[in-house]
């Protein structure tokens, strides 16, 4: 698969038009995805925690988005989904991660200021709804489910489950 045929699938998982079985299951792009998603994620912590801080976060991040996809894959009986799966959430959640990183940097800087940015923390809850609903959609589909809530209330496990334990561990909350 060209590189321009894999950035095509994840702008459709993105916009809602695919699904987790129209990625590659090669462990070579499962790897670049959740790669870029770990970087994102690192990138997004940096303002708030530091380099070293920021990054041992978004491990912690990808590590639970791995655990989690696995459990659930494996609890509906489909651990041969994991890598379809894995690269479909990483490339989507490193993706939909850049675009929040602006709002990000905004929102950091008014807090750090005393300053207020009410349009950008919309369009960060518009987007992180979004987020949402992308991986909702990615892991309704993987686990076969037949209601679109299960496969939103799984996303919303996983990210509460990952904001659980970086707050837990560092007492900041996730970057993306």
């Amino acid at each position: 698969m060209s590189i321009l045929s894999f950035l095509k699938r994840i702008f459709d998982l993105c916009m809602m038009r695919a699904g987790p079985q129209d990625m590659p299951a090669a462990r070579s792009w499962m790897v670049l995805s959740l790669t870029a998603y770990l970087l994102v994620s690192t990138l997004n912590a940096l303002p708030l925690s530091g380099f070293w801080a920021g990054l041992i976060q978004a491990v912690v991040e990808t590590a639970v988005l791995v655990a989690w996809s696995y459990g659930a894959l494996a609890l509906t009986q489909h651990p041969q989904r994991l890598v379809q799966t894995l690269t479909a959430l990483g490339s989507t959640g490193a993706v939909l991660g850049l675009v929040l990183m602006p709002q990000l940097l905004v929102l950091y800087h008014a807090e750090a200021t005393g300053g207020q940015a009410p349009f950008t923390a919309v369009g960060y809850l518009i987007t992180l709804g979004w987020m949402i609903a992308v991986f909702g959609r990615i892991f309704r589909f993987a686990l076969d489910l037949r209601q679109t809530w299960l496969g939103v209330a799984t996303a919303l496990g996983f990210m509460f489950t990952a904001s659980l334990l970086i707050t837990g561990f560092f007492g900041g909350a996730i970057g993306n």
